[in-house]
């Protein structure tokens, strides 16, 4: 009787188990009507675009923390003193993560060039618009200085090339030609020793700012290879009248952005960029011993620079930068997990592009898809009878369209990333295809390449379906093209989800009803299966 009664406490303890087990794996994934309606209204014009710092941003985000509090996540925002009347107990938090970025727009810049003649100095102005763009930079400022030429401005000695090796460009402004070494003939020695992962990493514009501005440069003037860039439209309702001409589509509205940065942000260039028309590119050039052609020539031959001084000529420059600091907001809810030291985080990006010239840019795809997924999925994690095995961070973040700000706030301002945030799953952009995915069938993932697992997971997961993905399994690596990009560089394990890029991409063309609700169901599929699986079994870390 004893041994039976053992026997049968052993069966109901592994039946109950095995029943928990069984649970914590039947989290049903999101269906098409758990988030329809969610993104739906998320790009409704009643959200006017979903930019970061103006009402319809805030409106956003009241609406995704009502959701997140009525399926019973717990709020992982703020602590402290909490005013907002979507507080909930324990720990006194609020689902908003509030803070502060500082806007700066150019409001006028100038640039002239005075050439030293035996009859003396001569000025000759340039019209901003049409013969040079400035890009912004965070502070006003006024120089005039001599000119230094610096090849592609690029140095990489431990690649075998450095533009700024025995020239000095200390309180000068540097003339730079876009491009690098060999990126004009994949034939070339230095295209064949330095390829194309050597412009990703080198040829950027911002890499090459700071670079110029760690030799104490007092500016940039940028110029294309061949002796200019495209020359500038003077006006828009040219545009306007070339686009009626040509009996096109109505033209997207133009709007020029603001840009935005946090405060103390030490990664910030501040010094300006001017780029010119190609007229007067070959005006700066004329009577100087720079030769474009056969700088591109020593360059992608034999690896040499062509660095120079440029004696005779000097720049003289303005701009006049406008700031002020503006209110933004992350939403944040956390469903606890048996596990509470460990945390997976789910995340997307809420804010879109706002209303340029009275035309709203919904951001159907980019990114209510992202979000919206993300809220179903809490929905069906947080409704589920069992705890997951840790803890699971959803998380809507803001200002991504501003420079990643949102999510770049919560890594520096959270004390989880110190080990205990295994895995990181992005969404943006899932609900469309790319005009060559005629059937749909397409998904793009990005990982580390230190985790092999995660790839491994996403190939098994996506050989189950019914009818799988083509995947393009991709290496995030030096890339910022979403939310995840701060976490990776931290080597925190990253699968970021997306589903390719459209002809409405940024565009007021961008709304729900050319959505695809059938393939981000399939993939929230993927998603799902990932965040049990990651759950359970932590994705390893090097």
């Amino acid at each position: 009787m004893r041994r039976f009664v053992l026997c049968t406490l052993v069966f109901l303890l592994t039946a109950s188990i095995l029943r928990s087990q069984t649970e914590t794996h039947s989290v049903p994934p999101p269906s098409v009507n758990d988030f329809t309606g969610i993104q739906s209204f998320l790009s409704s014009d009643w959200m006017e675009g979903r930019e970061a710092d103006t009402r319809g941003g805030f409106m956003a985000a009241d609406f995704i923390a009502s959701l997140m509090q009525l399926n019973g996540l717990l709020p992982y925002g703020d602590t402290g003193n909490i005013k907002e009347h979507r507080t909930n107990q324990p720990f006194n938090r609020s689902y908003f993560q509030d803070f502060e970025l500082i806007r700066y727009r150019v409001e006028k810049s100038s640039l002239a060039l005075i050439k030293a003649s035996p009859e003396g100095e001569s000025v000759l102005q340039f019209v901003p618009g049409v013969d040079f763009e400035t890009s912004p930079v965070p502070f006003s400022l006024k120089e005039e200085a001599s000119l230094v030429f610096a090849g592609y401005g690029i140095e990489a000695p431990g690649k075998g090339y450095d533009d700024y090796r025995g020239i000095d460009v200390r309180d000068r402004i540097v003339l730079i030609a876009a491009g690098f070494p060999g990126h004009s003939d994949t034939t070339s020695a230095a295209w064949k020793k330095l390829g194309k992962s050597f412009g990703r990493e080198f040829s950027k514009l911002s890499v090459k700012l700071r670079v110029a501005e760690k030799h104490g440069a007092k500016a940039v003037i940028l110029i294309g290879p061949e002796g200019g860039t495209e020359p500038f439209l003077p006006a828009i309702h040219n545009r306007d009248l070339i686009n009626s001409a040509m009996n096109s589509a109505k033209p997207e509205p133009d709007y020029e952005d603001a840009e935005y940065y946090l405060p103390g942000d030490t990664g910030m260039v501040y010094i300006p960029c001017f780029s010119l028309s190609t007229g007067v590119a070959r005006l700066l050039l004329m009577g100087t011993a720079i030769d474009l052609p056969g700088f591109e020539r020593k360059a992608a031959g034999d690896l040499l620079s062509s660095s120079m001084a440029v004696s005779g000529k000097k720049l003289r420059l303005s701009v006049e930068v406008a700031r002020d600091a503006v209110g933004v907001r992350n939403v944040l809810g956390i469903i606890p997990g048996h596990d509470t030291g460990k945390n997976i985080l789910i995340g997307s990006h809420f804010d879109h592009l706002g209303v340029r010239k009275g035309v709203i840019y919904n951001g159907a795809d980019d990114n209510a898809s992202g979000v919206s997924g993300m809220l179903a999925l809490a929905k069906n994690w947080a409704g589920h009878p069992e705890k997951p095995s840790c803890n699971i961070i959803f998380a809507a973040w803001t200002a991504e369209e501003k420079g990643l700000l949102g999510s770049d706030w919560f890594v520096r301002h959270s004390g989880i990333l110190s080990g205990s945030l295994s895995v990181v799953i992005n969404m943006d952009m899932i609900s469309r295809s790319a005009p060559e995915d005629t059937l749909g069938r397409q998904l793009s993932i990005g990982t580390l390449p230190m985790n092999e697992d995660l790839k491994t997971l996403a190939k098994k997961i996506n050989s189950h379906l019914k009818h799988p993905f083509v995947l393009d399994l991709w290496d995030v690596t030096g890339h910022t093209g979403s939310d995840y990009a701060h976490f990776a560089e931290r080597k925190i394990p990253v699968m970021t989800f997306f589903s390719g890029f459209h002809d409405d991409y940024h565009t007021p063309r961008d709304i729900w009803s050319k959505t695809d609700p059938v393939k981000m169901e399939e993939i929230l599929k993927i998603v799902n299966e990932c965040i049990l699986e990651t759950s359970e079994n932590p994705p390893a870390r090097k």
